[in-house]
């Protein structure tokens, strides 16, 4: 759908994090190491710690992505790569629940990087791709500190049976980074945000700087539904058509703005044109927001942007920063939003983030490889109404209906 490169509630609220997990402590990820033992497969997450999150779907999400390598000349079958907790004698953990977008299961299927959009148990000779987890639980008490995966490959000819344990990984308690919607209104849609679905955010793998990065794996396009499940109110190649464009955007948070681009033109509806690494984010704005967080408000409406927002600037909770556009590599108007750990757009790792008050009215009922294609082509999609409910110190989950700052 839209995406890079792949392809107020009282102001208090800011200074105090949502809780940690329930007795949680950062434990050392070199505390409990497995025995030696040699893999062919080896299985690398792109990340040096995991960051849960709870989400509106009632799940908390460690979502994360992983290199998979094959470094023998013959062929493997990956027969299960599962999560398990260190600490516990390296027993399962959580329910490990990917899907691609036609909500097929991926859990243990790697997506090669010769055949991009498939995914595969079989690993040929000296082949890599990339492995997606979810690993979600109903009970946030029962997210370990530490994180292995129990690797379980099969010789293709020979049917031998090989195991091994990878190197623990921190799970992080320091509580996600709680912000404001920096949208106002019913009917916005969390199209490609987190975490079960990996859609074009979560499959944003990118090599970038000479190394694996996930800069997008939490972050959501917001476009508006209307009654009747669209988008517009004209032809869908229009960009005034589309009835949020031009909807204002506000700061999600206080902070220094470090990058701001203005002055690229509106895209028409559609695949983008033109797009390089430099300017697939379009007229946007890099907010510091403190404690190595940076929030990424990108597409925004040329000439939107106030003349008097500029590196340096300190940004207020709620002010206006600009309107929804459709700049960048960007096929319909839309706000692209992520949290990221240094001011990069793509050379950065992504990073999940709650909202202090959100009121979640429904749910889009089609499967994402059908979804965007439906909306954007001007044809309603199907919600499901629910609620309303006003979650607070959640993260918004993909496929949901929000509303935000409602008067």
């Amino acid at each position: 759908m839209r995406q890079f490169l792949s392809a107020a509630v009282a102001l208090a609220a800011f200074a105090h994090a949502i809780p940690a997990l329930a007795d949680c402590a950062n434990v050392p990820a070199s505390s409990v190491l497995p025995q030696i033992s040699i893999t062919p497969v080896t299985v690398r997450v792109m990340q040096d710690a995991l960051y849960p999150v709870s989400a509106t779907d009632g799940y908390t999400h460690i979502a994360y992505a992983a290199e998979v390598i094959n470094a023998r000349p013959e062929p493997v079958d990956i027969d299960s790569v599962t999560p398990v907790d260190p600490t516990k004698g390296f027993a399962p953990t959580g329910k490990n629940q990917p899907v691609d977008t036609a909500n097929q299961p991926i859990a243990g299927k790697v997506k090669l990087f010769s055949q991009p959009g498939q995914y595969t148990a079989r690993i040929p000779g000296g082949s890599a791709g990339i492995m997606f987890f979810d690993v979600a639980y109903r009970d946030s008490a029962q997210v370990p500190a530490l994180l292995s995966h129990r690797i379980v490959v099969s010789d293709a000819k020979t049917h031998d049976r090989i195991e091994g344990l990878t190197n623990p990984l921190q799970v992080r308690c320091d509580p996600p980074v709680v912000l404001h919607p920096p949208l106002k209104g019913h009917g916005w849609w969390d199209s490609n945000g987190c975490c079960q679905i990996v859609n074009a955010h979560r499959g944003a793998t990118l090599p970038t700087n000479g190394d694996f990065k996930a800069p997008e794996q939490f972050a959501i396009d917001y476009v508006q539904i209307d009654d009747a499940g669209g988008c517009c109110t004209g032809p869908v190649k229009d960009v005034k058509s589309w009835k949020f464009f031009g909807a204002p955007v506000l700061a999600a948070a206080a902070g220094k703005v470090v990058e701001v681009s203005d002055g690229m033109a509106e895209q028409v509806p559609g695949p983008a044109v033109g797009v390089t690494a430099e300017n697939a984010p379009g007229n946007h704005i890099i907010q510091d927001i403190g404690n190595g967080h940076y929030v990424l408000y990108a597409h925004l409406k040329t000439g939107t942007i106030p003349k008097d927002i500029k590196p340096g600037s300190e940004l207020t909770v709620g002010q206006q920063i600009g309107e929804v556009g459709n700049t960048g590599s960007s096929t319909a108007p839309h706000l692209h939003f992520q949290v990221m750990d240094r001011p990069s757009a793509l050379n950065s790792v992504g990073l999940p983030f709650v909202f202090d008050t959100q009121v979640l009215e429904g749910k889009v009922r089609q499967p994402p490889s059908e979804a965007d294609g439906i909306y954007e082509s001007g044809k309603s999609l199907t919600v499901e109404k629910v609620g309303p409910a006003v979650m607070h110190g959640t993260m918004p989950a993909e496929t949901q209906v929000f509303g935000y700052n409602l008067e």
